[in-house]
């Protein structure tokens, strides 16, 4: 068999026959000079057919245009989630924009990490809830900015008095003498600004049967400081009103391990969950802790922060957890840490004098590495509660403060101001680096509003004559059950199932 030449081979390719016979071979060599020409030109035009082409793909990708609406905007989110690209960076700790997820998953990004070692503040998986539709519908809907509304004859989720796991909180306005209940007919509108249909699709309420049953199984956890418990005996009252058989409803036995039970917990035993309360304050170490005071100790050390360490104790109860509710802001004030001297330590330093603010930053980032490195997002998830605002007029907590004569909700036209907005910054600064997910139950500016909600004068169930004797004693912090903290749970209701994970996935 005759071995063809390239040029041959070429030829063949292009469809040019050529002939091997030499009285052919005049013609042949006109033919292949045919092919030399015209390859090449094949060639050449389709190269640039080809560099056209991409291009134009290039350009139609870089640059939002009505050619191109996945990069417009909040459209990449959609797009990611909608083909559940696995690796999409909803938030990274090396990002170079922090990037803030509240509760309601509402991204504020202004550029994207390119990394792919985490995913960040929400979960790499594809989101769903109920129908199927992803969860980036529900991206434009803030649940945190809104305004108090008066609705007449708004029934709480409990009644008032009726609830035995508040007393003998200072929550039990109620059961301590409060004559007026016009601060339970007000109710958040936190979509009442908001324009897209989606919105509709996040419940406005607290469906605490349904809470219940995605609870099966499960233990959630309040961690934090008289806040956070705030807001956990209001949801174990919530859940406990709708439990036909309240028997079926208890409190673990003292033999029951601390891990397991942590300093306050409630069984539902029709649903095999358990919701528990953990104090720790400042989320750190504090050694001689009143509240963790060993009873032995013959020489109890002195009492500091240790600003590097988490709290073990109260890690040992949250850390196998499936629903984690941190908080922790309440207590980093002067007067709790004795101004910042000699108070604050690191390793065996223990600082002469540090800013509180430097100390709350410190702190929270021992809890930021300590989540990262001991929580598994597969199975927990994570919120943390924002700042709760006080309303003491005239005075701070020890100084003769008051909030008695407050009746109705400070007006929504009076512009929303935080009272210590360095220290908020610290903690959505902080909450921007983790790599674990965690959503952020933004609830200061609600919370601003509503001067009316606290205790005061009905933290105790006091006499008539006691109570004119605690005028200059009053609780402007916590909040009145029923009352503000309702709202919160409904809020954590609202953004579990808007994250779509687990048994909050399905109806």
């Amino acid at each position: 068999m005759k071995k063809l030449k390239i040029c041959e081979k070429l030829c063949h390719l292009v469809g040019i026959s050529s002939s091997s016979s030499s009285s052919n071979n005049h013609h042949t060599k006109r033919k292949i000079s045919s092919a030399h020409f015209g390859f090449p030109f094949v060639v050449a035009v389709s190269v640039l057919v080809l560099t056209a082409t991409i291009l134009f793909m290039f350009l139609s990708v870089s640059r939002p245009s009505p050619l191109n609406p996945i990069v417009d905007g909040n459209n990449v989110i959609r797009f990611y989630h909608r083909f559940s690209f696995p690796h999409w960076p909803f938030y990274t700790s090396n990002s170079s924009t922090s990037n803030i997820i509240t509760g309601d998953n509402t991204l504020a990004m202004s550029n994207f990490s390119s990394s792919h070692s985490s995913c960040g503040r929400m979960s790499c998986d594809e989101k769903k809830h109920g129908n199927g539709d992803d969860s980036s519908n529900y991206g434009e809907c803030d649940m945190f900015d809104g305004e108090w509304t008066k609705v007449e004859k708004r029934k709480p989720y409990y009644p008032p008095g009726s609830c035995p796991f508040i007393k003998p909180e200072p929550f039990a306005c109620h059961e301590n003498g409060r004559p007026d209940d016009q601060f339970l007919q007000w109710q958040w509108q936190w979509s009442s600004k908001q324009t897209t249909a989606n919105c509709n699709n996040i419940p406005r309420s607290l469906n605490a049967t349904d809470f219940l049953e995605r609870l099966r199984g499960k233990r959630l956890v309040f961690v934090g400081d008289s806040l956070n418990r705030n807001m956990y005996v209001s949801l174990v009252c919530i859940l406990w009103n709708v439990i036909p058989d309240k028997s079926r409803v208890f409190r673990p036995t003292g033999s029951t391990p601390f891990e397991s039970r942590g300093d306050m917990s409630l069984v539902f035993e029709d649903y095999n969950c358990t919701v528990v309360f953990v104090w720790t304050a400042f989320l750190v170490e504090e050694t001689n802790s009143p509240v963790r005071r060993s009873q032995t100790a013959s020489k109890p050390k002195p009492k500091t922060l240790r600003l590097d360490v988490i709290d073990e104790v109260a890690s040992s109860v949250y850390r196998d957890a499936d629903i984690l509710v941190f908080g922790s802001w309440h207590w980093w004030v002067k007067a709790k840490t004795n101004n910042g001297i000699n108070y604050f330590q690191e390793g065996d330093y223990l600082y002469p004098k540090m800013e509180i603010d430097k100390a709350y930053k410190k702190a929270l980032n021992t809890w930021r590495r300590w989540i990262d490195k001991h929580i598994d997002a597969n199975k927990t998830q994570v919120l943390f509660r924002g700042h709760s605002l006080s309303h003491y007029v005239g005075g701070r907590w020890n100084t003769g403060g008051h909030c008695h004569l407050e009746r109705e909700p400070i007006m929504s036209n009076e512009t929303y101001v935080h009272p210590s907005p360095s220290q908020a910054k610290i903690l959505e600064d902080v909450l921007g680096r983790t790599k674990t997910p965690v959503m952020y139950l933004n609830i200061s500016k609600l919370t601003y509003y509503r001067s009316d909600g606290h205790p005061s004068l009905y933290a105790k169930n006091y006499t008539a004559k006691e109570r004119i004797a605690v005028l200059e004693i009053q609780d402007c912090s916590h909040w009145c059950l029923p009352g503000v903290a309702d709202t919160w749970n409904e809020l954590l209701y609202a953004s579990l199932l808007k994250a779509g994970k687990g048994s909050f996935g399905r109806l």
